[in-house]
């Protein structure tokens, strides 16, 4: 057995590949940031799957699907928006002046759309406006 096959046979018995396909160009950006932290491609990608593997909950699964705060959750209650339409929130907000709400906006997670507003974005002045929108909510 010649080196090469030496190092294939231990390669395939002590470790499991995954191919990564990034679009066109990020394969340089990928290589930039792990060289500026002195590692390899592959020492940093497996460095941010561990992170997010240690924690016990993806960093990506909160992106996409963030839990309401206790207080959020007081806020959507007082609106009266009900359960089915909190699943599709990414975010929401809302503006004061002196202690008067004056705006809010609400996001909708990806694959979401408003027919009032033709976008993922719903923005109002009064809740009984924001109820009435947010049922025009729906997956695309």
């Amino acid at each position: 057995m010649n080196r090469t096959e030496y190092k294939n046979k231990h390669r395939k018995e002590h470790y499991d590949s995954i191919l990564f396909v990034f679009p066109k160009g990020e394969k340089d950006r990928i290589k930039q940031a792990a060289s500026e932290l002195k590692m390899s491609v592959n020492e940093y990608l497996y460095a941010l799957v561990c992170d997010d593997l240690a924690s016990g909950k993806s960093k990506l699964w909160e992106k996409l699907n963030p839990e309401f705060t206790e207080e959020q959750q007081k806020l959507l209650d007082k609106w009266q928006v009900a359960q089915k339409y909190r699943d599709m929130i990414q975010r929401m907000h809302v503006d004061t002046i002196n202690g008067m709400n004056k705006h809010y906006t609400i996001e909708l997670k990806k694959g979401y759309i408003n027919d009032v507003t033709g976008s993922r974005i719903i923005q109002c002045d009064k809740t009984a406006e924001l109820r009435r929108i947010i049922v025009k909510s729906h997956k695309r």
